[in-house]
């Protein structure tokens, strides 16, 4: 049996490659090999290919040191949900044409799987589902990730996939697959799915989870909904899989994409690292989901310093102590002084630590925002705003749908971060202006 992965294309206003790998459709990949398929990608987002030259001037898009940097763009017209806003969009990713000559090599596959990531990406995931289905009339296609489980019924209606995967794992996924008539064992081992990385076109900068879920329920995100609870992988597992990643394929960086990578501690990610110190294992480590500031400890600190890690990320989301309080609880303004006080003790420079700020909250004012931020500049750190989107099903999302703010069948592409916070009337693009350039000033002062 043949599989074919789609990694389609972000299109939105703005993207940047934040170490985003397609980690779950690489873990069906790795777990389709365990079931004796072959298995083929398709990776709309990859910024090596060695084609890209051809249609960017003869280079690549920019990238970092760490293995970040820009995607390949293509001007496109906004959809007619976002025709109003000022802004110009953009299909991030291959161009098509390099997209229809990879899907032309293509043996025909028995299945297509469809990942996806933001519930307002979808245009980029309806493209990938009408090209495949162009080439393979005949081939089912599934839709899964992040989109059908929080917008199921809208990727039912308007995705074009054969069947959705709209939740319970690999349990999940087999049921479609059943249903759609392909036979597989009565068994089914998922253990330690390791994902399918040697898919990809390279590996010098990869992601990697150690735990799947989340124990907290703030009440702007959607993890403890996507995957209810905690499960954490065995530590040297964890630390023989980024060791085989730097010995074996050249990784240079990694990032951690846990939502807790800090829970347990003592017991989880000290014992990564000190595994990983043992082996004297080289590399550099990143945080881009940020840490829990009340579970940092003086002895994580040191072990993060000691292993390799740059400038960590801390998340705080707002220095407003009602505020806290109202989106659950997870961290205080004394937590995020302490965890500081850790870093800098095991040999960080404040300068090189950054703190998230969220903007666009239900209720938020802009002068609210600006009091965060001097907050956290006056603590000697760099700031990174996030803007705030609503994520159905959340806590947030259901007090926006009771104050009338957003409609219960509001298109997804409405949720998006860049325009959503003009749709409470509270913050314009001038005061955003405003905040955006305050953030490049005081950080600047810190270089």
């Amino acid at each position: 049996m043949r599989a074919l992965l789609i990694n389609p294309w972000i299109y939105d206003f703005a993207a940047y490659d934040l170490w985003l790998k397609p980690f779950g459709l690489l873990r069906v990949g790795a777990f389709l090999r365990g079931l004796g398929w072959e298995v083929e990608l398709i990776d709309c987002l990859d910024r090596f290919h060695p084609r890209l030259p051809e249609f960017s001037g003869g280079r690549y898009p920019r990238r970092d040191r760490f293995g970040c940097g820009k995607y390949f763009k293509t001007k496109i017209t906004s959809p007619s949900s976002l025709e109003n806003v000022d802004r110009q969009y953009f299909r991030y990713g291959l161009p098509l044409e390099l997209f229809q000559d990879e899907i032309d090599e293509i043996e025909r596959p028995d299945l297509i799987l469809v990942g996806s990531t933001m519930t307002y990406w979808y245009p980029g995931y309806f493209v990938a589902i009408e090209m495949a289905r162009n080439y393979f009339p005949d081939t089912p296609i599934i839709l899964g990730g992040i989109y059908p489980r929080l917008c199921p019924e809208h990727a039912r209606k308007f995705s074009g996939a054969t069947a959705i995967h709209a939740g319970g794992g690999f349990t999940g996924l087999t049921e479609v697959m059943t249903e759609l008539g392909f036979s597989l064992p009565s068994r089914l081992s998922t253990g330690d799915l390791i994902p399918a990385y040697d898919l990809l076109s390279n590996q010098t900068a990869l992601a990697i989870r150690t735990g799947l879920g989340c124990p907290y329920s703030c009440s702007y995100c959607a993890a403890s909904i996507l995957e209810p609870g905690l499960i954490s992988r065995k530590p040297e597992a964890v630390a023989g899989e980024i060791e085989r990643y730097v010995r074996r394929d050249g990784t240079t960086d990694i990032a951690f994409y846990d939502n807790a990578l800090l829970f347990n501690a003592k017991n989880h990610i000290n014992r990564i690292l000190s595994s990983l110190i043992a082996r004297k294992v080289n590399c550099r480590f990143h945080t881009p989901n940020g840490l829990h500031a009340r579970l940092l400890s003086k002895e994580t600190s040191s072990l993060m310093k000691e292993s390799g890690f740059i400038a960590p990320r801390l998340s705080l989301e707002s220095s407003q102590e009602a505020r806290q309080r109202q989106t659950g609880g997870k961290v205080e303004n004394r937590d995020l002084i302490q965890a500081l006080n850790y870093l800098e003790g095991a040999g960080f420079k404040r300068s090189e630590i950054s703190v998230y700020l969220m903007f666009g909250l239900p209720g938020q004012t802009p002068e609210e925002v600006e009091k965060d931020i001097r907050f956290v500049h006056g603590l000697g750190t760099s700031i990174t705003l996030a803007a705030y989107s609503p994520i159905p099903g959340t806590k947030d999302y259901l007090q926006l749908l009771r104050e009338g703010v957003i409609e219960k069948d509001m298109d997804p592409l409405l949720q998006n971060n860049t325009i959503f916070c003009f749709r409470q009337k509270i913050f314009s693009s001038a005061s955003i202006r405003d905040l955006r350039e305050l953030v490049s000033k005081l950080n600047r002062e810190l270089e």
